[in-house]
């Protein structure tokens, strides 16, 4: 409840600010697709898969309200989805985004943002590196308020508060809330050298139907809270060169009634960013970090590894390509599993090409190895996705001002667990046009 009035507060400043300024411009652009799928394996399973046709409708829209110091920005894309031989999992998605902002003073913004994702689709939630392997319907909410102040050429601070949801129609899946209030530092102490802190909190709550709660065997997720700490000295070698020496620290404090499972995580790390030209930048951190239980609530064994990110990215002329690499750890607590702390290891491969000017290629490939040891036994995941897609656009289709799109897509799912039941492979084609205005309709004084 009290999100929803931070959330009424923060929009109705917003539009309080537009409504006392007279030039505005409001624009709309709808759209209209429909898409074919097709999955040789529709629950995920490791044995005995089901094929199956689906059948997206979809008719959504992109509108933007602009005026001198703020605006609002709203999109939002129903989808009525129809399945072939599995009627029983018709259902409708949606996806839909507001974000406002407006210029409370010269240095001061208040920005407002909720993203919502309804779907039946397990491998649509991006951010969840869980397993879900059952079609009923969920849906993630996140809503944020963030305040920034600008007191220098690039020196900042903000304040943001955000309230994320998940709630699965599947009763056996639990649901999750957290609050999570946050704010951040940047300060340069002259022209080349500088710092940055960044401290988060979040209080995270789990539910489930009680009648779960109540069987044998059932292990219900204990509530936690978590701080996070992150603090670096940047050094400005050149305007191509950035480098950094950082420190992260975690906190984690279980609500456990029985045993509880309190850990810290110590992680220092050094990197650099360095745009070798305009087109072509090199982002790499390295670290080690360490993970030290509480010895007095709990016996396991402290963990540690190393910690990297590495990032490269160019564009060309007609493409661009995005090489990243990770390695370290990864709280799996907020998907269709609690998983606990993942120790994990990832690549990605994303590249993009104008094949000409009206058709446009791309593919993609990913690896990720988890290991999970907060459970027992300590369960490995080995995760690999690939893919690509054509798409062919016709822009003022038949001399109107409707742009027609065709994209035809194919992607490759496998999960290689270290529990049999989690292990499946997944073929997956779609084939979707759409047809959506080449200029948005266009009002404003």
């Amino acid at each position: 409840m009290k999100t929803k009035i931070y959330l009424c507060v923060a929009i109705s400043t917003i539009l309080f600010t537009a409504s006392s300024v007279f030039a505005f411009q409001a624009t709309f652009l709808p759209r209209i697709s429909l898409t074919e799928e097709y999955t040789d394996n529709l629950y995920l399973a490791e044995e005995g898969e089901e094929d199956e046709y689906i059948t997206i409708v979809s008719l959504g829209f992109d509108s933007e309200l602009l005026w001198q110091h703020g605006g609002i920005e709203l999109s939002y894309d129903p989808e009525c989805v129809l399945y072939h031989e599995f009627s029983e999992n018709d259902t409708w998605r949606h996806t839909a985004l507001l974000y406002g902002w407006t210029d409370l003073t010269r240095n001061n913004k208040l920005e407002v943002r909720d993203d919502f994702l309804k779907t039946e689709d397990p491998l649509e939630a991006e951010a969840d590196s869980t397993l879900r392997t059952t079609r009923e319907s969920y849906w993630n909410n996140t809503s944020s308020v963030r305040f920034t102040n600008r007191f220098g050429e690039n020196d900042s601070f903000y304040l943001e508060y955000a309230y994320e949801i998940l709630e699965n129609e599947d009763e056996t899946l639990e649901d999750n809330t957290r609050h999570i209030p946050s704010a951040g530092l940047t300060y340069w102490f002259g022209p080349r050298w500088g710092g940055q802190i960044i401290v988060s909190y979040t209080n995270a709550e789990y539910k489930r139907e009680d009648e779960f709660y109540n069987e044998p065997g059932a292990f219900p997720s204990d509530d936690f809270e978590q701080t996070n700490g992150d603090i670096r000295l940047i050094k400005q070698f050149s305007r191509q060169l950035e480098g950094h020496l950082g420190y992260a620290h975690t906190y984690f404090d279980s609500k456990a009634t029985l045993t509880e499972e309190d850990y810290q995580i110590y992680n220092p790390y050094i990197g650099c960013h360095y745009s070798v030209a305009e087109d072509k930048t090199v982002a790499v951190d390295v670290g080690y970090f360490i993970q030290d239980y509480d010895e007095e609530t709990d016996e396991r064994d402290d963990d540690s590894g190393i910690t990297a990110n590495v990032a490269f990215e160019k564009t060309f002329r007609k493409g661009s390509i995005n090489l990243t690499g990770s390695a370290g750890y990864f709280g799996a607590y907020f998907g269709a599993e609690d998983l606990g702390l993942s120790i994990y290891y990832e690549g990605l491969l994303e590249a993009e090409y104008n094949l000409t000017r009206r058709v446009t290629g791309d593919i993609f490939g990913s690896y990720r190895q988890d290991k999970y040891e907060d459970l027992t036994p300590v369960r490995r995941d080995k995760t690999t996705r690939g893919g690509a897609g054509l798409s062919y656009t016709y822009e003022r289709w038949l001399s109107s001002n409707l742009n027609f799109i065709v994209r035809a897509e194919y992607s490759y799912n496998k999960v290689d667990s270290s529990i049999d039941a989690y292990d499946y492979i997944e073929n997956r084609g779609l084939l979707t046009i759409t047809l959506t205005r080449s200029q948005p309709y266009r009002s404003g004084n």
